[in-house]
């Protein structure tokens, strides 16, 4: 079982520049893939996360998917 991370997606698509982008929402990666499934990325290589305890007081800045899926 792997540890929840908070994180924005990243999009590695772009040669070497990483980007993210304006509008991004935090994804609860689990294993290196997204709850809601629509990312994967290393989350142990990118530094885009939020404490937990933020997020959940400014649900709006999270993924609704992974949201819900945290709570099944």
């Amino acid at each position: 079982m792997g540890e929840i991370v908070w994180q924005l997606p990243v999009n590695q698509n772009r040669g070497f520049e990483k980007e993210v982008h304006h509008k991004a929402k935090y994804h609860a990666f689990k294993n290196s893939i997204s709850l809601c499934r629509k990312y994967g990325q290393d989350t142990d290589y990118f530094e885009t996360g939020i404490d937990e305890l933020e997020l959940m007081l400014n649900k709006d800045l999270a993924c609704k998917k992974c949201l819900k899926e945290l709570q099944a």
